[in-house]
């Protein structure tokens, strides 16, 4: 199973604390990540450090259910959280104030499941892809959160 890696960044008018405080909040992600299906089981504050969750996701035709726990939250600069079960992954959210707004970048570290490597499309329609979905995730975001 290879490691892969994503990054895209935004700029949301809004503070750079009111944009973690909404994605820090595990309770929030299904609105703005599309191919994530439900959040469920949340044990501790929402968007607290420990915090753990279960999760369904959907990629590449197939559902994935796993467990997420918070790995770091500093209010109005970072969060981040890493997942295990269906598909390994580790999302970094950074929040920097830009002129009037935010600028948000989002790392994302995962591990296709080595049963799911045969199904990956070509790399330029798995890049397509992932970016389609990041496309989507900075949208809802900015329809959210920008003032």
């Amino acid at each position: 199973m290879a490691a892969r890696d994503y990054q895209v960044a935004v700029h949301i008018e809004n503070t750079p604390e009111a944009v973690i405080k909404y994605v820090a909040d595990v309770r929030n992600r299904p609105l703005f990540f599309p191919s994530l299906k439900s959040v469920s089981d949340i044990k501790g504050d929402p968007s607290a450090v420990g915090t753990t969750w279960r999760w369904t996701f959907v990629a590449l035709a197939t559902e994935f259910q796993g467990t997420a726990k918070c790995l770091e939250h500093q209010a109005g600069k970072l969060y981040s959280f890493q997942t295990a079960g269906g598909i390994e992954s580790k999302f970094t959210y950074r929040a920097q104030p830009d002129k009037k707004g935010t600028k948000l970048t989002i790392d994302l570290e995962y591990t296709i499941p080595q049963h799911m490597e045969s199904r990956l499309p070509t790399t330029k329609i798995a890049d397509a892809m992932k970016k389609a979905e990041a496309d989507q995730v900075i949208q809802n975001l900015k329809v959210i959160l920008d003032k």
